[in-house]
This record gives C-alpha cells, sequence and structure tokens, in this order.
C-alpha cells in the first residue's frame, strides 16, 4: 500500500540531489508498513535510511528532510492537551516536591502506534519545495555564486566523480589494441595497399603534468574555491597533478591535495592564506608570475590552467606591453601550453581594466566559464 508521506519523503530527498527511484520508494512503503506497528520512529528511521541512502554524504540531507516530516509536529498524546484532573491537585501541595513526584516512564511514548504519533491528516501539497533545483545550480551564472552553500559544494563533489569517471574512460580507450581499417587503408595507399603500417582507432595519450594555479583575490575568491573542490574530487584522473594560489604572492596547496577528506584539505589552505595574509586581497599579477615561474618546474610537459578574471589591477605597461604579459610569455615558452579559465562574460574582455588580449597575445588559450558545468567540461577535455 502507497503511503503518502512516503511518496512525499521521496520528493523531497529527489529535491535535496538525493538519487531516489521508483523501486526505493515502493520498498520503502513497505517497510513502512512492515515496522509501523512493532517499531518506533527511531527504528522506522535508521531502517528508510537504508533504503534511500547510498552516499555517507547525503546522511544529513535524509535526517533533515525525515524530521520536518515525521518529527516536527505537534504531539497530541502530550499532557498538556489532556484535561486535567480536577481531583489530582498534587502540584498545588507546597508540602510535595516537584522532584519527588515520580515521571512517567519514557516507554509510554514508544508504546504508542507510529499512525497516532503522527498527526494523520498529511497534505504533500502543503510541503516547502526547494526553489532552485541542482540542474539550475549547474547552469547558474557562476559570478552569482559568490557565497558559500553546501548544495555547491555537494554538487561540486558530484561533478568532481563524473569528471574521473570520464576521464578513467578516455584512458581506458586510449590504450586499446583496435585497429582503425580506413585509416589504416588510407594510410598505406603510397604502399601500394600492404599493410605495413598499423594505426590504432584512438590516438596514444602522452603523460602530462597538469598545474593549476587559482586567483584567490577577493574578485575570484568564491568561484576559486568551488574549482578547488572539483580538482580534489578528480585529482586521481590525473597523471600528475600540483596546485597554486595567489593574489599579489603565491602559496603551493599540492600537499594539501593529498589529504584524506576535502575539509582537512581546505582548512589546511585557510590556514596558509591567513599566515600569508591572503585574505581578499587585490591581485598582482607580474609578481604572482615571476613566484610561479621559479617554483614551478616547468617543462615541454606541462599543462598550466590558469583561472582568474584577467584583471590585473597593478599592472604595469612598458611600451605598451603589461608586465604580466612578458612574464606569462615565458611560461607559455616553457609549458606545453597555458589555458586560463575566465569567470567574465566575453563582452566585459575589452573593457581598459581586462588584460585578456594581453594574454592571449602572450599565446596563453583563454575560456569563457559560464557555470560550473561549462567548467565541468572544460577540466574533463584537459
Amino acid at each position: 500500500m502507497v503511503n503518502k508521506r512516503i511518496v512525499a519523503l521521496s520528493n523531497q530527498l529527489r529535491d535535496e540531489g538525493v538519487s531516489v527511484s521508483i523501486r526505493s520508494t515502493e520498498t520503502a512503503c513497505n517497510v513502512w508498513n512492515l515496522m509501523k506497528t512493532d517499531s518506533n520512529l527511531n527504528e522506522i528511521q535508521t531502517a528508510l535510511r537504508s533504503v534511500y541512502i547510498k552516499d555517507h554524504h547525503d546522511n544529513k540531507k535524509f535526517n533533515k528532510v525525515f524530521e520536518e516530516l515525521f518529527t516536527n509536529i505537534e504531539d497530541k498524546t502530550k499532557p498538556n492537551n489532556i484535561q486535567q484532573d480536577p481531583y489530582n491537585n498534587s502540584h498545588d501541595d507546597p508540602s510535595i516536591q516537584q522532584e519527588d513526584i515520580m515521571p512517567m516512564p519514557s516507554e509510554v511514548e514508544s508504546d504508542l502506534p507510529i499512525e497516532k504519533i503522527i498527526p494523520p491528516d498529511f497534505n504533500p501539497e502543503q510541503l516547502k519545495q526547494n526553489k532552485i533545483h541542482e540542474k539550475d545550480l549547474l547552469k547558474t551564472d557562476i559570478s552569482n555564486i559568490n557565497s558559500y552553500d553546501e548544495r555547491i559544494l555537494d554538487l561540486c563533489r558530484k561533478l568532481a566523480e563524473k569528471i574521473a569517471n570520464k576521464r578513467s574512460k578516455r584512458k581506458r580507450l586510449m590504450t586499446t589494441n583496435n585497429i582503425d581499417m580506413p585509416r589504416t587503408i588510407r594510410g598505406n595507399l603510397k604502399n601500394g595497399g600492404k599493410l605495413i603500417k598499423l594505426y590504432k582507432s584512438k590516438p596514444q595519450i602522452h603523460k602530462s603534468k597538469h598545474i593549476f594555479l587559482s586567483d584567490i583575490s577577493g574578485s575570484c575568491d568564491w568561484i576559486s574555491s568551488w574549482f578547488f573542490s572539483i580538482i580534489y574530487g578528480c585529482q586521481k584522473s590525473f597523471d600528475k597533478i600540483s596546485s597554486y594560489e595567489f593574489d599579489s604572492t603565491i602559496i603551493n596547496t599540492t600537499e594539501a591535495l593529498k589529504s584524506e577528506s576535502y575539509y582537512e584539505s581546505f582548512t589546511s589552505i585557510s590556514t596558509q592564506r591567513m599566515r600569508r595574509g591572503m585574505i581578499h586581497g587585490q591581485s598582482d599579477m607580474a609578481q604572482s608570475f615571476k613566484e610561479f615561474l621559479k617554483d614551478a618546474n616547468l617543462n615541454h610537459r606541462s599543462i598550466v590552467i590558469i583561472l582568474t578574471d584577467c584583471r590585473d589591477w597593478r599592472g604595469k605597461r612598458e611600451d605598451g606591453i603589461l608586465e604580466s604579459a612578458k612574464i606569462l610569455k615565458k611560461i607559455v615558452k616553457q609549458s606545453s601550453k597555458v589555458i586560463i579559465l575566465n569567470p567574465e562574460k566575453k563582452i566585459r574582455w575589452d573593457t581598459p581594466t581586462s588584460c585578456v588580449r594581453d594574454y592571449q597575445n602572450a599565446g596563453a588559450e583563454v575560456y569563457e566559464i559560464g557555470n560550473l558545468e561549462h567548467l565541468a567540461e572544460l577540466i574533463t577535455k584537459l
């Protein structure tokens, strides 16, 4: 038998980003019908949690939704809803102390049927729905995601898992020995059609060192936090990875990436920022790029990915050339390629304070990241 409250529980969990199937809802209804007469609410909550939750990160979401639907209600079995006995004047007798009165045993409430503890009248239409769905968050303008939101942090974790899976699948395909026959025949026409050289269906992947450099100045602070969340989650899909952050100086955050949990990692990085006074400062691209060039140990296999809005507020020009662009050109020469991920819209790239064109002239590839979904796609293709 389908229970309206269980169906509402499934719906609310799905709105919170938990993966809920029809089979899970059906199983939850069966669990409810089996346990509602002989179990207390805590036991039912534990049983339903085992049905719905496949990822321990979703435990907090389940507890929150369950409490809203099942426990945050007025208990009509409490004494204050029961008519007072006019002959019971023990509370008015000053000779009787409150601590002398034996309370009702805690088992009394648990002995009541669950359906009497929760109100029988339930209208799912009165539930408060989440205004922003997970799919909408993916397509939200990234410049508007400028404050801490646990949903976005959870979404970045899921994006990281998808990126890691896609990159791992691509690596497996690249190492297969399948022969691309059309390409092989075309390539051997010069040999009279004899199959002297075989062409694989996928080109060989060359191992690269990916180096991430994030701008954590005031204008990019929160965006860099989501960027780091994604990189932390998918780091194992890269052959070799290094991570740096900068505003007017740089810090090496590579070791922090190796922490067992994201929160330990972020705490370690926050400590480094405070020690260096890197709290909502202004970016000094020239100084930061100089330090990065000395510390990063670049070579022909290095791919540098820079997250920045390309606003060099302290930048100086000499003969019309931006100082930071000159240093970036050296970084480009010493590495395989330099990719800049810019959270600003392209329409703002031609303003006087933007140095996108200077960095493009230096040899960097600049891409606009409009939302988290676009950011994930760019990282997947690295």
